[in-house]
């Protein structure tokens, strides 16, 4: 049964939306003979072993040296998903990625990709942070060397971890839903099956001040939802079965 663009729109906090996604994806995942993971490098979720009932698991990242890190029961493929593929297509019933789409140079072909690797009602599933909550705002304009340097503050010795290295980030067509969000990936030629949208974020816990002030802004939009305030989301897209 189709689903409405206005049915597939919810909004949560950003803890419940981090909490429950990879549930969802095991949810979905029980459908599924082959999955891939997207951007999964040093820290694939397939790695987990609740990943081990699906047949077929692969890793795709752009970086041969991010997989090398990465352990687990799963294959590995070194490509880069923004420029356009031409093997393994209609290879998977699922593709996913977690914290990946903001720092796509090319969006577009991205999702032309992740189209093309599906199987005819096979889905891909993405979670991202959106534009425009302040601090990503600021990531994306000031220089990288700055942003190392905020995120060393932010997380002391995270970024120094070769497991959680930092990338440069664009974040493009990495909004709330908005309807020129959802008509990008319409053109592309899914159906938005879900957009669950979360307000709130923690980049702040080191200020108590402005702390407080973003969680009572969180409260307030979660009463009043405004798509281009949200700080991530999550999107569930469906490749039509031909004729159905």
């Amino acid at each position: 049964m189709a689903v409405s663009t206005t049915e597939a729109i919810s909004y949560t906090g950003a803890e419940e939306l981090w909490e429950n996604y990879d549930k969802l994806l095991l949810k979905l995942a029980t459908e599924a003979h082959s999955v891939a993971e997207l951007g999964g490098g040093a820290n694939p979720i397939l790695a987990g072993d609740q990943w081990r009932s699906v047949p077929h698991r692969v890793v795709i990242d752009i970086s041969a040296h991010e997989l090398a890190l990465g352990a687990g029961d799963f294959d590995k493929r070194v490509a880069d998903l923004c420029r356009p593929i031409d093997d393994g297509l209609e290879s998977y019933d699922l593709v996913f990625s977690k914290m990946l789409c903001e720092h796509l140079p090319d969006a577009r072909t991205f999702h032309e990709n992740c189209f093309r690797l599906l199987r005819p009602g096979g889905r891909a599933v993405h979670f991202f942070p959106t534009l425009f909550t302040l601090p990503y705002v600021v990531n994306r304009l000031i220089p990288e060397d700055l942003a190392r340097a905020v995120l060393r503050r932010i997380q002391p010795g995270r970024i120094d971890d070769p497991k959680h290295e930092k990338f440069p980030a664009y974040y493009r067509w990495c909004t709330g839903p908005t309807k020129r969000a959802l008509g990008r990936y319409e053109s592309i030629g899914f159906a938005v099956e879900s957009f669950t949208a979360a307000f709130g974020h923690r980049y702040y816990a080191m200020v108590p001040p402005l702390e407080a002030a973003e969680q009572a802004k969180t409260r307030w939009l979660l009463r009043h939802p405004v798509p281009w305030w949200t700080s991530f989301a999550a999107v569930v897209l469906r490749k039509p079965i031909s004729g159905g």
